[in-house]
Order: structure tokens, then C-alpha cells, then sequence
């Protein structure tokens, strides 16, 4: 029996009668070594759908080597460019924010109030977070 249908056989089970701690870390060590189009199987299998312990470590395999190069691209870009890709919404908007409001103590000035002027913009949580800040610089000022 492959690994896959190895693996679907015993989610089946765990779906009526949950998992036994050692063959779901038995079904855990397993997961390198399956394909990524059967990742994908199990992952969007409804025995899966209530099966966070197994379908975290599947989603993990699938996504972390792309998460870790948008974290990456995000990193390496200066303030201008967070801007600009926060204007375009290619769907890394809240790690763009994230960036943002991480760097913003260690900023110029001139870099903190296009950050503050960006965020005024957006969600009503960006905007507290945005006023609060320029209260600040202006109490130092």
C-alpha cells in the first residue's frame, strides 16, 4: 500500500473515531515522501476537513518554501516600494502592514510620515495605529 492511500486510510478512520498518537505521528513522517499532487489530495480531502494536526503539517510541506520568499521580498524592499505594493493588492497587504509598522521605530522621519499617510488610508485599525504614532512624533517635535 502506498503511503497516500496509507495515510487517506487512516484519516478515514480518525474521522469516526479520532486519532491514535501514534499512528498519526507515524502518518506525519510520512508526508515528505508523498508527491506534491497527492499533498494536494489529502489536504482537500473531506476526511481531512476537521483534522487540523494533519492537515497543518500537509499545509506546511505544500506552502512554507513560498512563504518564506514572499517574507524575503517583502524584507528587501525600502519603504517606497512597500508602498507601492501595498497600493497594488497582490494579496500580501497585511504582511506588507506588518513590515511597515516593525521598521517604523527604526525609520527617518521623512520615511515614518509615508507610513502614517499610507496607513490613514487603509483599515480603521491601521488608522488608530497611524494617528497614535504621529501624536507621538509631534509630542517630540
Amino acid at each position: 500500500m502506498k503511503d497516500y492511500e496509507y495515510i487517506l486510510q487512516q484519516a478515514k478512520k480518525a474521522h469516526y473515531s479520532g486519532w491514535n498518537d501514534v499512528e498519526l505521528r507515524k502518518c506525519v513522517d510520512m508526508l515528505p515522501d508523498i508527491p506534491r499532487k497527492e499533498l494536494v489530495l489529502l489536504y482537500s480531502s473531506r476526511w481531512l476537513s476537521n483534522d487540523k494536526p494533519l492537515k497543518d503539517s500537509i499545509f506546511h510541506l505544500l506552502f512554507d518554501a513560498r512563504i518564506e520568499e514572499r517574507d524575503k521580498k517583502i524584507k528587501a524592499m525600502n519603504v517606497d516600494e512597500l508602498i507601492e505594493n501595498l497600493k497594488d493588492e497582490n494579496g500580501y497587504g497585511k504582511f506588507i502592514v506588518m513590515e511597515m509598522k516593525e521598521r517604523f521605530d527604526t525609520l527617518e522621519d521623512a520615511d515614518k510620515m509615508k507610513i502614517i499617510n499610507t496607513l490613514m488610508l487603509t483599515t480603521k485599525a491601521n488608522k488608530s495605529w497611524a494617528e497614535s504614532k504621529k501624536k507621538k512624533m509631534d509630542s517630540i517635535k
